[in-house]
């Protein structure tokens, strides 16, 4: 075989020699940068077509302006945005905000905000309005803002109170037992009637197992019971006997609205067939006859230099006065399971002491209450000598001498 001529040999070496040159120019290319008409595309160009660029990105304080071209400072608390800046450099025009407006932060607002109002239902004004800060309201002491109203605190009458009222939130309250929570108030369960109540008055009525007695248990029971009973009867009405045997029935003769100090006179013996008449202290104020089991006695006229009943003592034509002292002092000394005998007796009717109840939730102040009642409904009438004497009707003398005590001395 004839050798290469060697125009053919150097066509050879000509063509190996570009393929190279192409293969390292297309080796040095990313796999996946795009080409268009021989020219590479940067990434800047395939972002933003058109040759549009990058928006610049602000920095705390600062804004974007309209035009997406650079940032501006934002205006000042207290101020208002009136033009943009023309570049980075420079500042916007900002203006002061005029008097019952304000702006509370740094902003782009073009107009500043109307201070506001207090609200017209006991709200007050803890700070004026500024530039920089709206008004500030709250309420008194020992209210707390509900919306835009005031609201007097929860005492927590009947319950202990678990966290105290704050300027915007009521008292958080634990009811007693016997006692359910409605409107931070706690109310008795037998005046419960919806579902939500029933609940927690459940916890407070025993559940007992009634077993029924064997025949032989029940007669002693029965015969246990009626000796605890019969014994205390015998010793009280033996008390009673001799007290009516020491004092007699005089108690019922104190007269409670006399206006002149009352007498106590004998009525002298009398015998009428077989049967003697009895002394008894009578009130009276002016001459008349008393018939005792058949025999008229005449009464004389009453004198000043008499003394008072035993009941009313030195006190008895005073005025009850409306010291509070004076009333809670009678109150306190009047046994509670017995008050509502005790204002009957004065004159009370049951619709006013029932009225008083459901408006005095606590027993002591609705007991001030009554009596306060009392004296403003009789007026001159309502004396302590009413009240030693419904007291001594009441059997309750000591209560009637301890009051007595306790008031303090009138001239």
């Amino acid at each position: 075989m004839a050798p290469l001529e060697p125009s053919v040999g150097l066509a050879i070496m000509l063509i190996l020699t570009s393929a190279g040159v192409w293969g390292e120019e297309f080796s040095e290319l990313p796999p996946d940068t795009p080409q268009s008409h021989g020219k590479t595309l940067s990434r800047k160009s395939l972002n933003y077509p058109l040759g549009k660029e990058e928006e610049p990105k602000c920095d705390i304080g600062e804004y974007l302006h309209p035009n997406k071209t650079h940032c501006c400072m934002r205006c000042h608390a207290g101020t208002y945005l009136v033009g943009h800046c023309r570049s980075r450099k420079e500042v916007p025009d900002c203006k002061v905000c005029p008097n019952g407006t304000y702006t509370d932060v740094h902003n782009t607002v073009p107009k500043c905000f109307r201070c506001s109002q207090c609200g017209p239902k006991n709200q007050i004004t803890v700070s004026e309005c500024t530039r920089k800060q709206n008004t500030v309201c709250g309420c008194r002491d020992k209210e707390y803002l509900s919306g835009r109203s005031c609201k007097k605190c929860s005492l927590c009458l009947n319950g202990t109170i678990v966290q105290q009222c704050e300027k915007d939130r009521d008292s958080i309250c634990h009811c007693h037992s016997g006692f359910f929570l409605e409107r931070s108030n706690c109310y008795p369960c037998n005046s419960c009637n919806t579902e939500t109540c029933q609940e927690p008055c459940k916890k407070v009525i025993p559940v007992h197992t009634v077993v029924s007695p064997e025949p032989d248990l029940l007669i002693c029971l029965i015969s246990l019971v009626a000796f605890g009973i019969g014994i205390p009867v015998v010793l009280l009405a033996v008390r009673w006997i001799k007290s009516i045997h020491k004092n007699g029935p005089s108690h019922i003769f104190y007269s409670c609205v006399s206006v002149q100090q009352p007498t106590k006179e004998q009525i002298p013996e009398a015998m009428n067939n077989g049967i003697k008449t009895a002394v008894f202290p009578v009130e009276y104020t002016q001459k008349e006859t008393l018939t005792v089991t058949g025999v008229e006695v005449p009464v004389s006229k009453a004198t000043d230099s008499q003394e008072l009943p035993d009941c009313v003592g030195p006190a008895g034509k005073a005025q009850l006065p409306s010291n509070p002292d004076v009333l809670y002092t009678v109150v306190d000394h009047v046994p509670p399971y017995r008050w509502k005998e005790f204002v009957r007796r004065l004159g009370l009717s049951d619709y006013e002491i029932e009225q008083i109840e459901m408006e005095q939730r606590r027993v002591r102040d609705a007991h001030y209450e009554m009596l306060k009642q009392w004296r403003l409904k009789k007026g001159r009438g309502a004396t302590v000598e009413c009240i030693s004497c419904v007291l001594n009707q009441m059997e309750l003398s000591g209560c009637s001498e301890a009051i007595q005590e306790a008031l303090p001395r009138r001239p």
